[in-house]
Formats: structure tokens, sequence, C-alpha cells
């Protein structure tokens, strides 16, 4: 955790209005929530909008590569005139166009303000309530605990204490609940990860796998692409891509499941897996975070070597995010994510309720799902869900959107809930994602 800055703390609007007072206007620079470049990784001076322009005219017209959005805006990018054609909308910076195919045609575009927010800023306190942007990964972040002055200044990403993940007017997604499913690779004709349902904002991909098998030789573990049949091996990277940039979903490597569990007795072990996830990291073209599922059965995670692992990747990539689906009644696991939590190593556990004796129960899950809000506070806490008829242990739709309706109810501000798995859901018509997940994002 940051150290808090004991400086005299504006509100942000006071902030903002000093500066603007200040400011010399002899030298004032182009303003407005939503800047145009004419280069990549916004080179060139920029054409800055506040408001819908309908016609960007022969200086700009068709020369925009990358583009700059003020915390609590959105921009929509046309290709025509009058808002014509196709279009493009951006929630955050976008250092280069070209990936979602719409570099050097912007014509027109439309400026929408969606929420007060500022970009959070180190050495700065915000006030309870405040809403900032953290820009290193573009999400958004709300104060919901402050220290004796009134005021917290620690880091969005690391304080899940100070601040809980929010979302910035996204409509249905406005609760800022994740709502997932796991992305299996052993399916052979999966869809493309940019074709699941919209209604998946978070993507687990299952799974990393230790070397040598269980419970690891070296540290370091491997990720192998989901099967071809559709192209989704072809097109993962580009698919992961624009998931995260165009489509705003988060993408998370999974590591371990399925019986592979890994141990971490020695630092030198732990540094060679934090070195293998760098490097699917860069054979992905980098994901938004890591979901622990690498203790199994009655084995005891090395939650130290773990915290240390997680801290680390959180250092090297600002805003990651750490999970993990312990099993709902373990006291062993309990433990491990209280005590993970505490080290501001893990950022919500996400017990799982399927594929066991009594576990899919919906007045199980209902209190089971208490003792975990009790343990973690409620934004610590996603909902393992499985829908499947076909097999023993798993819900019907009918009782997930129960499960879901009273677990909500008892806990407003829950994080969310995922499904076990995408590919069984499609298989059945998308009942979670079109059943259970609008009820989570509403």
């Amino acid at each position: 955790m940051n150290p808090i800055f004991f400086r005299r703390a504006w509100p942000v609007g006071a902030s903002l209005m000093l500066a603007a007072l200040l400011a010399p206007a002899a030298h004032a620079a182009a303003t407005g929530p939503v800047c145009l470049y004419k280069d990549a990784n916004y080179g060139g001076k920029p054409n800055c909008k506040s408001a819908d322009t309908p016609n960007l005219k022969d200086t700009w017209n068709d020369k925009t590569s990358s583009v700059k959005v003020s915390a609590g805006y959105e921009a929509t990018l046309f290709e025509n005139k009058q808002y014509g054609g196709r279009s493009l909308t951006l929630k955050v910076h976008t250092a280069s166009l070209a990936g979602a195919n719409f570099n050097d045609i912007t014509t027109s575009l439309k400026v929408v303000k969606k929420c007060t927010a500022v970009s959070w800023q180190e050495g700065v306190n915000y006030w309870l309530g405040d809403v900032v942007r953290y820009e290193p990964n573009g999400q958004y972040y709300k104060v919901i605990n402050v220290t004796a002055n009134g005021t917290d200044g620690t880091n969005p990403t690391i304080s899940t204490w100070y601040w809980a993940p929010t979302t910035c007017g996204d409509g249905g997604g406005d609760s800022g609940k994740l709502s997932g499913g796991y992305y299996v690779n052993w399916t052979a004709s999966p869809p493309r990860l940019r074709d699941l349902p919209t209604n998946y904002n978070l993507v687990y991909l299952f799974h990393a796998v230790p070397v040598g098998g269980p419970p690891g030789t070296t540290g370091a573990v491997t990720y192998s692409p989901p099967g071809d049949g559709r192209g989704a091996a072809t097109h993962l990277n580009e698919d992961i891509a624009y998931a995260r940039t165009v489509q705003h979903r988060k993408v998370m490597l999974s590591v371990g499941g399925a019986g592979n569990g890994m141990s971490f007795p020695t630092r030198t072990k732990s540094q060679t897996f934090v070195n293998s996830i760098v490097s699917i990291y860069n054979q992905l073209g980098g994901f938004d975070g890591m979901d622990w599922n690498t203790f199994e059965g009655s084995q005891k995670p090395d939650t130290s070597e773990m915290a240390w692992i997680s801290q680390e990747l959180k250092r090297l990539y600002p805003g990651f995010i750490i999970s993990a689906p312990p099993a709902p009644w373990n006291s062993v696991d309990k433990t491990f994510c209280k005590d993970m939590l505490n080290a501001g190593a893990l950022d919500y556990c996400a017990p799982q309720y399927y594929d066991g004796p009594g576990l899919a129960e919906p007045d199980y899950v209902v209190g089971n799902v208490q003792e975990w809000v009790n343990l973690l506070g409620p934004t610590h806490v996603v909902v393992g869900l499985g829908i499947n008829t076909s097999l023993p242990n798993y819900m019907t739709k009918a009782q997930a959107i129960d499960t879901w309706t009273r677990v909500e109810a008892a806990n407003p501000t829950i994080h969310g809930g995922f499904d076990w798995e995408t590919g069984s859901d499609e298989a059945q018509g998308w009942p979670f994602a079109n059943g259970v997940a609008p009820l989570i994002l509403h």
C-alpha cells in the first residue's frame, strides 16, 4: 500500500477549477475531453473536441491515427460525415487505431460525458465517493473507505480496502460487476474469443499447466491455444487485443485446474513461474490478470510465495488482476483467500458451486456465499455457477437465476458471477450468457 500524502486535500472539482484559473491564457494549449492525433502514439499537434462534430473537413478528414479520451468521457468515431458509415467507440486512450481497422478513416465524431471522473494522480488525495480512471489500465475505481482526514491517496490497483472497481455510465454494465466464463483450450472447435456473447465481460483462458506435470518440476507453466475449427487459435492474439481494447472485456489467464496443482517451496521456483507468466503474456500480446487454480483437493497452498508472485506480477503490470476459485467449503481455501487479500495480493475469490455433491443446491449456495462475503467483503466475492442439465451436481437455468437473485438481494455490491464453461453454455443455447449474465450486469 502506498503511503498517504498528508497535504491539503482539495475536492477534485475545486482543484481543476483552480488549475484552470491559474493557467496562462497566452499559452493555452488545445483543450477538450477528446483529442485526435494524426500519428500513432499521440504524435503531432492534437485536434481536441468537446462536442459532437459532424464533419472534420479537409485538414482532419481521414487523418486520425490515435485518440486520447479523458476520464468520464466516451468518443465514437465515424467513417463518414454526419455520423455515417462504420463507427468505433472509445472509452480510453488508444495509441493506435490500426488494430481496430480504423486508421485514417475518421470523418465525424460524437463526444459523450458518461460520468464524473478524473485521471488518478500520484500524491493526490481523493474524497469518499470520488471516481478515478487509472490510466495504465484504463479502468475506473471508486473510493469506498478513507483515512481519519476524510481522504485517501493510495494506488487504486493495490489498495482494495480504500478502492473498489467501478464503471463509468456503461448502461447494462454500470453495476461494475464481472460476468465471466472459462474458455477451455481442449475444445476442438470453439467460437472465436471475440465472438463470445458480449454479456461475458470477463473471459478466463483455461488453462496454463506446469512443466513436468503437477506439482511442477521447475515452476514454469505453458499455455496452448484452443482448437482451430472456427479459427479460434489462428486469430487468438488479435481477438484478445480486440476483446480488451474494443469490446472492453477482461481477459485473464487461469493457471492450473483439472488436477494441475503446483507447489512453490523456493523463491527460485517462484521466480521461474513469474518468468513463464511474462513469457505467456508476451506470447499472447498481453492479458489483464491471472487466476490461481493451482491448489487441488487437500493440497495446502504456499501462501507466502503465491503472495510474492502476485505482488510481483502487479508490479510488472499495473492494474493486473489476481483471482482464485476456491472450494466453497474448504477452511484452508478460506484462510488462503483472506491472507492473500490482507497482503494486497488478491482482488477477489470466486468459490465454485458445481461438480460436487450438494454444491449446486440453491439454498446451500446462498448460505455459503454469505460466509465468503462475511469473510472477504462483498466486493471481493464472485459466485461460480455451472449450468448443465445433462450432468449431476450442476444447475438448471432457472436454479441459477433464482440463486443469483437471492445472493444479490442479500449483497447488492457483490462483485459478480462466472459460468463453467463457455463451450457448454453455447451447446445449451447460452443460458448463462443470455439468462443469468444480464441480471448480473443490470
